[in-house]
């Protein structure tokens, strides 16, 4: 009797085992899986970008599925290229092509026919994005000498706390994550932000140092709208931000408004008339010419609002980052 149960014992064992290896061995080539992803912005069909879907499996990288984004979540169902997969991950492709670009956005690895996409190790080395990362200040500096301060404060954003104190890390620049090098951040001020006639204003694009400092100023310097004769080398401050105080250089002033800007304007409620937004572009974008900069995927926001220039504005996390997640698909 004790040898039979010890026998049978044994037998479930040995099932529950091979059941174990079906397991780890992950699903086959040509399985039917789907992604989803929520939260990935519709591509402009001018631009001819399209991101892909990429699986790794024992050393070699395989197209899954092409795809545009949109609001909400974008279901993609596709077929396993490879039996065993490792990972897999998400690009925005410049061009169709074989072999995946540096552009990657989300990641993870396979558990079975399962995986969880992110963020972290795709846009970053593996670190979170940042979850407080300071406050900005309103400030001009550009007309302060001509006529005096305060001199059209409001008409000027720039990412510094006036009280460093007042900032988790101890310093008056804003920390923000470091990104890999095919990707940037880029600052806006947004009027009417999220309403179908929004109106998005660059103040440029910038990187953190090692220490994940804004301790540079952004590619845009002191902004067009600045009264800076050298926009992009004068001024004096050494950290991202515009002013948008008067139009030297008669250029169309985004949405047709009137400088200066007042950008702790509330409506009659006493909302904030104006948001304050920081996204990640990717970097062949650097180069876009001024004032046909498009906003990619936001990371950070917070109202302005009323409180004067004196008042540091804390930047806030965007709740809903895009996120993915691949599953076998339903019959």
């Amino acid at each position: 009797m004790i040898r039979t149960r010890t026998t049978t014992l044994a037998c479930a064992l040995l099932i529950a085992c091979a059941a174990c290896d079906d397991d780890a061995a992950g699903p086959a080539a040509n399985e039917a899986l789907v992604l989803e992803v929520d939260g990935l912005p519709a591509l402009d069909a001018s631009t001819q970008n399209a991101y892909a879907l990429w699986i790794e499996a024992d050393g070699g990288v395989h197209r899954a599925a092409t795809f545009n984004g949109g609001a909400g979540v974008t279901t993609v169902p596709f077929e396993l290229p490879t039996a065993r997969p490792a990972r897999a991950f998400v690009t925005l492709e410049p061009s169709a092509g074989d072999t995946p670009s540096s552009f990657v956005l989300l990641g993870g690895s396979f558990q079975g026919a399962r995986a969880e996409l992110r963020l972290e190790g795709s846009l970053t080395n593996g670190q979170p994005l940042e979850q407080q990362p300071g406050a900005h200040s309103l400030f001009t500096s550009s007309n302060n000498v001509a006529l005096g301060y305060p001199s059209y404060e409001n008409a000027g954003l720039w990412l510094f706390n006036i009280f460093p104190s007042q900032n988790a890390h101890g310093t008056r620049e804003v920390k923000l994550t470091p990104l890999r090098a095919a990707w940037t951040y880029e600052g806006w001020i947004v009027l009417h932000h999220g309403a179908d006639d929004a109106v998005w204003i660059s103040y440029g694009k910038y990187r953190p140092d090692e220490h994940g400092l804004l301790t540079s100023r952004d590619n845009t310097g002191s902004g067009p709208f600045s009264g800076d004769v050298d926009f992009v080398n004068g001024g004096i401050e050494d950290v991202p931000g515009d002013e948008w105080t008067t139009n030297l250089f008669d250029l169309p002033v985004p949405g047709g408004l009137t400088l200066p800007l007042v950008l702790d304007a509330v409506d009659h409620d006493g909302a904030a008339v104006w948001t304050h937004v920081i996204t990640v572009e990717p970097s062949f974008d650097e180069s876009e010419p001024l004032g046909a900069e498009r906003p990619f995927i936001p990371v950070y926001a917070n109202p302005i609002g009323a409180g004067g220039p004196q008042v540091p504005r804390r930047i806030l996390p965007v709740a809903g980052v895009p996120v993915g997640r691949i599953a076998p698909s339903e019959p």
